[in-house]
């Protein structure tokens, strides 16, 4: 015997087994109704007690499954980065030697990351390794350039002359 709270906030009691799996089948308690088995002195849930395990009913659809959250791969933005630095760089816009040299740090950073697990092998190294060397290419390029003017004396020719 069972004492049951309905839905109009009532007690009723003395409630059988096949009067509950009646109502269970009628829709007249869920397996949230509280329930208190008698002799016991806590209410708990129908869905609780084993023998009213209820199936799930034919209309009901399955429940739905999130698929796990991943960590973004910030290996790979940072390949793009190394990468658009390493051409900004070569490119020589506004200022080339720090595009050169973050270009260098974020493709070395992109090489050496980790593989996330269901990642392709080379998903962002190719990127990376592109970035590094047009990095390293544009410090290479801009430094001859700047040497090679301060070393003419082409900047301060008329300082020279005085010495």
């Amino acid at each position: 015997m069972y004492k049951v709270i309905g839905s109009d906030r009532q007690i009723y009691w003395p409630v059988t087994v096949e009067q509950l799996r009646q109502w269970l089948a009628e829709g007249r308690v869920d397996r949230a109704t509280l329930v208190q088995p008698e002799g016991a002195a806590d209410w708990r849930p129908l869905s609780s007690f084993a023998e009213f395990g209820v199936p799930p009913q034919a209309g009901t659809p399955p429940p739905v499954r999130m698929p796990p959250a991943q960590e973004q791969d910030s290996g790979n933005n940072m390949a793009v980065a190394g990468l658009v630095l390493g051409v900004l760089s070569i490119i020589g816009c506004c200022i080339p030697f720090a595009f050169g040299i973050l270009g260098v740090v974020f493709s070395a950073l992109a090489l050496g990351r980790e593989r996330p697990p269901g990642q392709p092998e080379a998903s962002h190294k190719s990127m990376a390794l592109a970035g590094l060397i047009l990095s390293i290419i544009g410090l290479i390029w801009h430094g001859i350039l700047v040497f090679g003017v301060l070393g003419s004396g082409a900047l301060f020719h008329h300082r020279w002359r005085h010495w």
